[in-house]
């Protein structure tokens, strides 16, 4: 099963899930409740949408991959974060913030939108070598043009920025609490992971580029 049929069964179960949530959401949420959650459905499907168009398959085969589960771990993280802020914004209310609303929740979602921009012109400058995992294939290029000339991973920008999103979009302090204890520190383990295996890669071109780039916040680190 290659890359875009798996993201197409992740956008499947992800409409199930969504459906549930919605149906249940306009019974028992108040009115702008509601429209916060079917406004992050509509932002989410439209972004897996875009996302599965524009993936490229591999041209070649992969030749080593060295993840070391650091992709799970980041998924987990994510998906943590989700879950936390969707019950505390729907039922628990333990960490909610009322007081910051509905500014925080504008806010959030602007960052869900950047954080897609991003993600979007990644997979487009990496193309055909886009892989959720590190790895190398074949005859690989190392990509340092377009929005990798500045950045090394705008991949886990995005994917920072995503949950940060998701934390504002539902107005809930304990999200933001675990993208501080999960996402990041698993964020910095996958840029570890992958700067060590590229410098093992590209031994000449790497070493140089990590001079002349960033690794997630542009012009400071």
């Amino acid at each position: 099963m290659n890359t875009r049929q798996k993201n197409f069964i992740r956008m499947i179960i992800a409409v199930a899930i969504f459906i549930y949530i919605g149906y249940w959401a306009r019974i028992y949420l108040p009115k702008f409740d509601f429209a916060v959650i079917m406004s992050f459905i509509a932002l989410y499907l439209t972004w897996s949408i875009i996302e599965t168009l524009i993936y490229q398959q591999p041209q070649t085969y992969a030749i080593e991959d060295d993840d070391r589960r650091s992709f799970a771990y980041m998924q987990f993280s994510s998906i943590a974060v989700l879950l936390y802020a969707i019950l505390d914004f729907t039922g628990l209310h333990f960490t909610r913030i009322y007081s910051g609303e509905p500014t925080i929740i504008y806010i959030g979602f602007i960052i869900f939108i950047i954080s897609s921009l991003i993600r979007y012109q990644a997979i487009r400058q990496l193309g055909h070598y886009y892989n959720p995992r590190v790895a190398v294939y074949q005859k690989h290029e190392l990509i340092t043009d377009g929005i990798y000339k500045h950045l090394r991973h705008p991949f886990y920008l995005s994917a920072l920025l995503n949950t940060v999103s998701i934390a504002l979009i539902f107005s809930s302090f304990g999200a933001v609490l675990l993208v501080l204890v999960a996402v990041i520190p698993a964020i910095l383990y996958r840029i570890n992971i992958e700067e060590e295996f590229m410098s093992r890669h590209f031994p000449d071109e790497y070493p140089f580029y990590m001079q002349t780039s960033k690794r997630l916040i542009p012009g400071i680190w």
